[in-house]
C-alpha cells in the first residue's frame, strides 16, 4: 500500500524568538537561536552546575556515505578528533578534558552522527575551543589515517562475531538493491584503505572531500550547558561555530541530497516482503521477528502513532499478545516498537525469543501477533488509551528528571534534528497532545500481513522448511535461507483467539502527586537508621534535595545458602527467574506508570528494589512479597526459564566478547566462593521444579533484612514499609555469624602470576588480557586516594598510547577498582596480537609512567588533582542517583557515608612525590614489592592471517591478463577475516577458471604463492630485538597457574568489611 502520510518534511524555521517549553520542574534557563549560518543551537544556564558539556548532532550518518567508501562517515567520525589548526597535537582534546575532570565520545547513526563531551565548569570554553575546531579546520592528520583506519578495522573484527551486528547487516543486505539501508556502515581495512589504494584513490583526500560537501551549518545542532548565563554562551558560541560554512546553497530543503537529509524512499518493496528469513546465530539463541516498514513519523508528534501502537502490541498485561504466547510455552519475551534510526523511514518491529516448542510452532507465534494485529484493526483506536498514555505522558513531563548533562546534551542536540515546531523540540519527546483517530488508523492499516517480512533465528531449520541454510551474507558471512509466506498461512491471520483481548484500565497511574517542602540549609549527606534488631535494619533519608513525588525502596534479604554449592547456586538462580517471569502481568502497568519491581539473586543474598512516584510504591511493594511467600512453581514455565538460563546465560557465555570471559576469571579468582558455568550447567540437569519450590520456602524462612527508603516518604510511612516487611515475609532471624561479610582472595606480596585460557569460540580472532595489580586495603583513605589520583593521570596516555599509537585493539581501558578488603589497579586489552605481547606492551607503558610522571609541571599536576576533587564532589543529579550512592555504602558494608568527603580532604594533601613513591613500589616491573595477576584469554583462531595490502601485486597482474573477478565474491571472502590459505585457494580456483593460456595460470600462480600473512608487529618486534615470526615470551618472574582450584587455596582472604562509621552516631531509633 502507499504511505498515507504527508510527505517528510523539512526541518521549520522559526519566524521569530522561540520560547521552548520545558518541563515545570525545570528551572535552568534555556535559550534557543539560530547563527547567521544557519546552525540551531540551544544552550543551558545552570550555575550551580559541576559539569559542563556541549554536543554537536550532525545530520548526515552512514547511509550517506560514498558507493566506493563504505565506512566513510564512522571514519570520520574517528579522524576528526586527530587535530586542528589551531591544536595540532593529535591528542590535544583529549589531554584537555582528562586534565578537567572530562571526557567525550562520538557515534554513527545512519543518518546522523553525534560528538559529545563534558567537563569541569570553569574548563568549558577551552573545550569549545578545541571542539568547534573539528567542524571548521580538521586537520585530518596523514599520519593518523591507517591508523585509525585500523582502529576502525579492529572495532569491526570486535563485531564479527556479534549476532546483534549480524543480524542488523543481513537484514540491511535484504532490503531493495542499490537502497542506501544496504550499505556497510562500520567499513574495515578493506573498504577504506585497500581497495582505495588498489583503485588509485586516496582514502585520506576522499573523507576531506566527502567532509568538505557534507558537513555543513544547516546540518548541525549544537547544545552546550554551562554555569555561564545564557548571553554569555551564546557570545562563545558565535565567535566560535559561525566559522562553520554553509555549502547547502541550491539544495532541496529535504531529501538524499537536500539540506536535511532524509532517504523517504521504502527499504523494503513488495519483493523484499512476505517472506520468512532463516538466520543462524553464532550463539545457541532463537527468535522471532515481525518487521513491517513505516514512513517517517517524527512530525506527527501530536498523537505520536508509533508510540500508541507499541502501547498495544508491547504490553505484556493479561490479555496480550505475550500472555498468550507464554501460556502456550512458546516465548518468555517480547518488544514491540518503531525503530527509527534514518530520516525519511522507520521500520515497526515486534520481537519475540522463542522456546523450543516456540520454533517449531513460529508459524503459529506469527498468527498470534497478527491475530492481535486484526484485532486492534478491527475497531476505532481507542480513545481512552490514548487519553491514559497522555496522562502518563504528562505526569512525566511535569516530573522529568535530571540526568548527566553530557546526556541531555547529547539528547538535545539530537532532538533539533526532527521537524517539529522549535518552541517543541524538548516537549515533543515526552508530551502526547491530542487523539488523532484519522492518523491512529492509517498507522494500524501499515500493519499489514502481507507487507511485512519476518526473521527466525535458529541453529537449526524447523521441520517444515526444505534445505538448508543456502545463502550467505556478504560482510559478516551470516549463513541464511529464504521462504516467500504461502496463501495458506495469509488466510489463517483473519481467525480468532480466545484469550486476546486490549488491556483494561491502569490503575497504578499517581494520584496523590503533592511534595511536602521543608526548609534546608544543607541537604543531609547521610540516611539515618530508624530501625535496628536483631532482625532487620532500616536506612531512611527523607528527599530534601530534588522535591519530587518519588521513593526509592531497596531491600537486602541476606541468606547464607545462596552460593554455598553449584546447586544452590542455580536453584537461587532459578528461583528468581522464575518468580520474576510469575509476576509480569502483575507489573507491567506499574512499569508504564513509571513504577519499577524487581528481585534478583547476588553473592550473599537477594535484592529487591522498588521505585517510582511514591503514591502506590508501599502498595505495589506489599502485593509483589505476598506473592514472593506465597509463589509455587509452575512446572510448564519451569522448564522453559530453566533452558531459556542455561542457554543465554551460561551456554552462550562462552561465545562472548574475549575481554568479558577475561573479566570473569579475574573476579574468579579473587571470591572465596565462586561457580563456573559449566559447573552450574552440571547441575541443572539434576534440578526439578519441586527443588526449586523447596529451596524458595528454605531460602525465605531465615533472612536479615536490611533496607533504604529514599524520597517523599515520611519516618512514619519508612517505618511502616519496614514493618509491614517482616509481617510479609515472617522470617526467623539468622545468627550474627552468618550475616557474612563478604572478602577478597589476595595474591601473596612481590608475587607475578598468569592465568592462561583458550577464548571458546574458535572463530574468535581477538584475545584478551586483564593486567591486575594488587595495592592495598581500601580503608587505608590515603592510600586509595594516591591510586585514584595515579589512575586519573594514567588513563588518557593509556588509551593515547595502547590504542591509539601502539593499536593493540579497539577494547582499551585502564581503571582503579576496590571490593572488599582489596583494591587495585587494572588495564584491561582486547586485541588481536599475541596475550604475551599485548602484556609486555602494558608492561613497557606502565614504566614509562615513571619519566611522564617525573616530567609533568606542578601545573599539570595540580589540574589533574582539581579534576579529582571536581569528580568527588559532583552532586547527585537526580533521586536515583542519590540512592544509588547511600544503597552502594550498605551493600560494600563498611557503611562509609562519608567516604568522598573523606577523599577530598586526602586528596587535597597529595603531592607528585606521593604518587611517584606509589608507582615505583607498586607497578613498575623493577618494584621488589609489586604484586601482579594477570588473565590472558588466547585466541585459537588458526592459521595465518591475510595481509590485505600484499594483495595490490595480484590484482594488478589478474587485470592485465583480463581476469574479472567477482565484487560480491572477493566482498564474502574479506569479511570472514580469511586465513592466508583460504584465499590464496579462492586465488587458484579463479585462475583454473579463466580462460587464458597456461604458461600465464602458472605465473599468476606464482604470484599467489608469494602472497603474505599478517606479520605480528614487525616495527614493534624490530624494537623490541624480537625475531620476526617468533613468540614474545613474558618476564620470567611470571608463574603461571595450571591448577586454579590449589591456586586460590594458597590466596590469603583479606579482611571482612567492617562498619568505617559508628552505626550508634547514625541511629535515630
Amino acid at each position: 500500500m502507499s504511505n498515507p502520510f504527508p510527505p517528510c518534511p523539512p526541518l521549520p524555521k522559526a519566524d521569530g524568538p522561540v520560547n521552548l517549553i520545558l518541563p515545570p520542574s525545570e528551572d535552568r534557563p534555556h535559550k534557543y537561536f539560530t547563527l547567521p549560518n544557519g546552525l540551531e543551537v540551544i544552550v543551558v544556564s545552570d550555575e550551580k552546575a559541576d559539569k559542563a558539556a556541549a554536543s554537536m548532532d550532525v545530520g548526515v550518518g552512514h547511509l550517506s556515505d560514498p558507493d566506493d567508501l563504505p565506512g566513510c562517515a564512522h571514519f570520520c567520525e574517528h579522524l576528526l578528533f586527530m587535530g586542528t589548526k589551531t591544536h595540532p597535537e593529535e591528542n590535544a582534546y583529549q589531554a584537555y578534558l582528562s586534565s578537567h575532570n572530562g571526557h567525550s565520545n562520538a557515534w554513527t547513526a545512519m543518518t546522523s552522527t553525534n560528538y559529545f563531551f563534558d567537563v569541569s565548569p570553569d574548563a568549558l570554553e577551552g573545550a569549545l575551543d578545541r571542539f568547534s575546531g573539528f567542524f571548521t579546520e580538521p586537520l585530518f592528520n596523514e599520519d593518523c589515517t591507517e591508523r585509525e583506519i585500523k582502529a576502525v578495522d579492529s572495532e569491526n573484527k570486535k563485531n564479527l562475531q556479534n549476532d546483534v551486528w549480524r543480524f542488523f547487516q543481513l537484514e540491511k543486505s535484504l532490503s531493495k538493491p542499490g537502497h542506501p539501508y544496504g550499505k556497510f556502515g562500520t567499513g574495515n581495512y578493506e573498504t577504506l584503505w585497500s581497495k582505495p589504494k588498489e583503485a588509485g584513490r586516496d582514502p585520506r583526500r576522499q573523507l576531506i572531500e566527502w567532509w568538505e560537501k557534507e558537513y555543513c551549518a544547516r546540518r548541525m545542532k549544537l547544545a552546550v550547558v554551562g554555569k555561564e548565563d545564557v548571553d554569555t554562551l551564546e557570545k562563545w558560541v558565535r565567535e566560535r561555530f559561525e566559522k562553520v560554512p554553509i555549502r547547502t546553497e541550491g539544495l532541496p530543503e529535504v531529501g538524499e541530497k537536500g539540506v536535511r537529509i532524509a532517504f523517504t524512499e521504502p527499504p523494503f518493496g513488495p519483493e523484499q516482503l512476505g517472506a520468512f528469513t532463516f538466520a543462524k546465530p553464532v550463539r545457541d539463541m532463537r527468535g522471532l521477528e515481525i518487521v513491517f516498514p513505516f514512513p517517517d513519523l517524527d512530525h506527527l508528534y501530536k498523537s505520536r502513532p508509533s508510540h500508541f501502537l507499541a502501547h498495544f502490541l508491547g504490553h505484556e498485561g493479561r490479555g496480550s499478545v505475550l500472555s498468550h504466547l507464554k501460556k502456550k510455552g512458546w516465548v518468555n519475551s517480547l518488544r514491540a516498537g518503531a525503530h527509527h534510526d534514518a530520516a525519511g523511514f522507520a521500520l515497526f518491529k515486534v520481537s519475540v525469543d522463542l522456546t523450543p516448542e516456540g520454533l517449531a510452532h513460529y508459524k503459529d507465534v506469527a498468527l498470534a501477533i497478527f491475530k492481535y494485529i486484526s484485532l486492534l484493526r478491527s475497531q476505532p483506536p481507542s480513545e481512552e488509551a490514548f487519553n491514559e498514555i497522555k496522562a502518563i505522558s504528562n505526569i512525566s513531563f511535569r516530573f522529568a528528571e535530571r540526568g548527566r548533562v553530557s546526556s541531555y546534551c547529547a539528547n538535545l542536540s539530537g532532538y533539533m534534528q526532527s521537524p517539529v515546531p522549535r518552541e517543541k523540540i524538548i516537549s515533543s519527546k515526552w508530551l502526547v497532545e491530542e487523539y488523532k483517530r484519522d492518523e491512529l488508523e492509517a498507522a494500524l492499516q501499515l500493519l499489514d500481513p502481507r507487507r511485512a517480512t519476518i526473521g527466525v533465528t535458529c541453529q537449526e531449520l524447523p521441520k517444515d522448511v526444505e534445505g538448508t541454510f543456502d545463502q550467505k551474507e556478504a560482510i559478516y558471512g551470516t549463513e541464511y535461507k529464504r521462504v516467500k509466506f504461502d496463501e495458506q498461512f495469509l488466510k489463517e491471520v483473519s481467525s480468532k483467539v480466545d484469550d486476546l483481548h486490549l488491556p483494561g484500565p491502569n490503575h497504578f497511574i499517581p494520584e496523590k502527586l503533592d511534595v511536602e517542602k521543608f526548609d534546608v540549609v544543607t541537604p543531609a549527606e547521610r540516611p539515618v537508621m530508624l530501625h535496628d534488631t536483631p532482625l532487620s535494619r532500616l536506612w531512611y533519608k527523607r528527599d530534601d534535595r530534588f522535591w519530587q513525588p518519588r521513593a526509592n525502596l531497596d531491600i537486602l534479604l541476606h541468606t547464607p545458602i545462596l552460593q554455598t554449592t553449584p546447586r544452590n547456586a542455580v536453584l537461587s538462580r532459578l528461583f528468581c527467574d522464575l518468580f520474576t517471569d510469575h509476576i509480569t502481568e502483575d507489573v507491567y502497568d506499574a512499569e508504564l506508570a513509571e513504577l519499577s519491581f524487581s528481585l534478583w539473586n547476588e553473592q550473599s543474598w537477594i535484592g529487591i528494589s522498588a521505585g517510582g512516584f511514591s503514591d502506590k510504591l508501599a502498595v505495589l511493594t506489599e502485593t509483589m512479597l505476598k506473592k514472593l511467600v506465597e509463589y509455587k512453581v509452575d512446572e510448564g514455565r519451569f522448564k522453559e526459564i530453566a533452558e531459556a538460563v542455561s542457554r543465554l546465560f551460561w551456554k552462550n557465555f562462552a561465545l562472548g566478547d574475549p575481554w568479558g570471559i577475561a573479566m570473569f576469571w579475574d573476579a574468579y579468582l579473587a571470591r572465596e566462593t565462586a561457580w563456573t558455568h559449566e559447573e552450574r550447567l552440571k547441575e541443572l540437569e539434576f534440578i526439578t521444579a519441586a527443588d526449586v519450590q523447596a529451596f524458595g520456602r528454605e531460602m525465605l524462612s531465615r533472612l536479615y533484612i536490611e533496607t533504604l527508603i529514599h524520597g517523599n516518604t515520611s519516618p512514619e510511612g519508612a517505618k511502616e514499609i519496614q514493618d509491614m516487611l517482616e509481617r510479609v515475609l515472617k522470617p526467623r532471624q539468622l545468627f550474627p555469624a552468618e550475616i557474612r561479610a563478604p572478602r577478597t582472595l589476595v595474591p601473596a606480596q612481590s608475587t607475578e602470576h598468569i592465568l592462561a585460557r583458550d577464548v571458546p569460540n574458535k572463530a574468535e580472532v581477538n584475545g584478551a588480557v586483564i593486567y591486575h595489580l594488587h595495592i592495598g586495603d581500601p580503608t587505608d583513605v590515603v592510600l586509595r586516594n594516591k591510586l585514584s589520583l595515579l589512575s586519573q593521570i594514567a588513563s588518557e596516555p593509556c588509551f593515547d598510547v595502547l590504542r591509539t599509537k601502539q593499536q593493540l585493539g579497539y577494547i582499551v581501558f585502564s581503571h582503579a577498582a576496590s571490593s572488599a578488603g582489596s583494591m587495585g589497579y587494572s588495564i584491561i586489552v582486547q586485541s588481536e596480537k599475541s596475550t604475551e605481547f599485548v602484556e609486555n606492551r602494558i608492561e613497557s607503558f606502565l614504566d614509562g609512567m615513571v619519566e611522564y610522571l617525573e616530567k609533568m609541571t606542578e601545573e599539570e599536576f595540580g589540574k589533574h588533582k582539581t579534576s579529582l576533587i571536581a569528580k568527588k564532589e559532583e552532586k547527585p543529579k537526580n533521586l536515583s542517583e542519590e540512592t544509588k550512592r547511600f544503597w552502594g555504602r550498605v551493600k560494600d558494608r563498611y557503611y562509609e557515608f562519608g567516604k568522598r568527603q573523606a577523599d577530598v580532604a586526602a586528596l587535597r594533601d597529595l603531592t607528585k612525590t606521593d604518587i611517584l613513591a606509589l608507582l615505583k613500589e607498586k607497578i613498575v616491573t623493577s618494584s621488589p614489592s609489586r604484586t601482579k595477576l594477570s588473565v590472558h584469554l588466547k585466541s585459537q583462531y588458526k592459521g595465518i592471517k591475510f595481509d590485505a595490502s600484499s594483495a595490490g601485486l595480484l590484482i594488478e597482474q589478474f587485470t592485465k591478463a583480463g581476469i574479472t573477478v567477482d565484487q560480491a565474491s572477493i566482498q564474502q571472502l574479506l569479511a570472514t577475516n580469511p586465513t592466508l590459505e583460504a584465499v590464496k585457494n579462492f586465488a587458484v580456483s579463479t585462475i583454473d577458471a579463466a580462460p587464458i593460456a597456461e604458461e600465464i595460470k602458472s605465473q599468476l600462480k606464482a604470484v599467489v604463492g608469494n602472497l603474505q600473512g599478517a606479520a605480528e608487529d614487525k616495527q614493534a618486534a624490530a624494537t623490541e630485538g624480537q625475531v620476526e615470526g617468533q613468540e614474545q615470551g613474558v618476564r620470567e618472574s611470571n608463574v603461571y597457574i595450571d591448577d586454579v582450584i590449589a591456586f586460590k587455596a594458597g590466596l590469603i582472604p583479606s579482611k571482612a568489611a567492617l562498619p568505617v562509621e559508628k552505626l550508634k552516631e547514625l541511629a535515630k531509633l
